[in-house]
């Protein structure tokens, strides 16, 4: 178990999470894990008309029921950007100042192909997403596999899954499960941080699988705002418009709003027109 109150990530975390792409923090939202099942649970309840039923090939196109900005909806849960374990390792691994870019809630109800988190992403910087689910996991009920060092794109052998791992039945004569890869079992309270751009899959979905992620980025230079307006633009249309929701930004604490910063100011370049090129 963790102790959170005094957490610091590693060296050999760190150098563990650069070189596979992954790392599992055990028990470290064990105080508050029966806590956030419940109001996951309500949220899903009470927001029903703002969940959306998505089908997408990636899920096989078996229904997954999302509910965007998740964290943003209550203050208990956005307060886990100032946990002292999530805040830690992101500030670790993106910078004091990162970019809190958005989460959402998801209920799965099969299993994932073998996939990177590209959507709404600029990979000339670092972005980082916690997952934590609220059921025991393994290899036998639809636990996150992974590959490790698939992350690193550029390096041969990180270009190679990409080339040939989504299509692994026709490229390598494999099927799903027997691509090489780490099985991550995780229990309630444990959170599992990946590099967005880590190849992952599950397996073994029997029943619905419930799970939030928190999605984080460094922050970007200046002559990449654009970018970020670009970016921000892309998930607009599933959010009613609006970067965060206007409740969260109301009582957002001075610590969260050096997190969104950035967002901000990119969401007032598209308001004011002057998104201008996407900066490649």
């Amino acid at each position: 178990m963790t102790d959170s109150a005094s957490f610091n990530l590693s060296p050999q975390q760190k150098n563990f999470f650069d070189t596979f792409g992954y790392l599992v923090i055990r028990g470290a939202l064990k105080e508050q894990i029966a806590d956030i099942s419940n109001l996951f649970d309500q949220l899903y309840k009470n927001a029903d008309q703002e969940v959306a039923d998505w089908y997408h090939e990636a899920h096989y196109m078996k229904s997954r029921q999302v509910l965007m900005q998740f964290i943003e909806r209550l203050p208990e849960l956005t307060a886990l950007l100032d946990h002292p374990v999530i805040n830690r390792i992101f500030s670790t691994l993106l910078g004091e100042g990162f970019l809190y870019r958005g989460s959402e809630g998801n209920i799965f109800t099969g299993d994932t192909y073998w996939h990177s988190d590209l959507y709404g992403t600029y990979f000339k910087y670092r972005h980082v997403k916690v997952l934590v689910y609220l059921e025991p996991l393994d290899e036998s009920n639809g636990a996150l596999s992974v590959i490790p060092g698939s992350h690193l794109f550029g390096d041969k052998f990180a270009n190679l899954c990409e080339r040939y791992v989504w299509k692994h039945e026709e490229k390598l004569g494999l099927n799903k499960d027997q691509v090489p890869c780490v099985t991550i079992p995780t229990q309630p309270g444990d959170a599992l941080f990946f590099d967005y751009r880590l190849k992952h899959a599950t397996s073994n979905t029997h029943h619905n699988r419930r799970m939030f992620s928190i999605g984080c980025s460094q922050r970007f230079a200046q002559e990449d705002m654009p970018k970020l307006a670009e970016l921000t633009s892309v998930f607009l249309h599933l959010t009613d418009g609006h970067p965060y929701r206007p409740d969260f930004l109301a009582r957002a604490t001075d610590s969260q709003r050096m997190h969104i910063d950035q967002c901000m100011e990119a969401f007032q370049l598209i308001q004011d027109g002057k998104v201008g090129n996407p900066v490649a």
